[in-house]
């Protein structure tokens, strides 16, 4: 990447996009966070009369749609650290993210320092590291949190349709 001009306009603009970024993964987490407590409420209400046959079919149908949902909503808010792989990387790696702590929590202080001293006296290199923090934040915010919470959403109200149409049904049989 080459930036012709280093300019606050350009600092400004990579600040605003990354605070955006940190504002979505937020309300993802807050959205996850009251599915998860909706969900669970339900839940334990439901358990408490699923042994009622009148109610026993759309119970069990609306348990397990809640169960998925909580499944869904916990991926969304449990964090995915990638330091937990079993290959640490030196900060010489090409991959290798100065910006993530993933990535630097194996690196020695000298290595880190000595990596970040190289990458801010090179700022072609410092707007690169932070287009890439952008891009794969991006990246990570729709391909899991995003996801997971769009599919906990229809989870939930799939479960309450499909339990709320077996209980009719049940009740109206003759």
């Amino acid at each position: 990447m080459k930036v012709q001009e280093p300019r606050a306009q350009l600092d400004h603009l990579l600040r605003q996009t990354r605070f955006h970024l940190i504002s979505f993964s937020q309300m993802a987490d807050t959205k996850a966070n009251i599915l998860l407590g909706v969900s669970s409420v339900l839940l334990s209400i439901s358990l408490t009369k699923v042994t009622d046959p009148r109610f026993t079919g759309a119970l069990v149908v609306l348990v397990a749609f809640l169960l998925v949902t909580i499944f869904l909503a916990l991926m969304t808010v449990i964090p995915k650290v990638a330091s937990f792989r079993s290959t640490p990387r030196s900060a010489d790696d090409p991959t290798f993210n100065p910006l993530y702590f993933g990535d630097y929590v194996h690196v020695s202080y000298e290595e880190y320092a000595r990596n970040m001293e190289e990458l801010l006296n090179d700022s072609d290199a410092c707007y690169e590291v932070m287009v890439k923090e952008i891009y794969y934040s991006g990246i990570y915010l729709m391909q899991n949190k995003y996801r997971y919470i769009r599919l906990g959403y229809v989870f939930f109200f799939t479960g309450l349709i499909c339990s709320t149409l077996i209980f009719f049904a049940e009740i109206l049989r003759p």
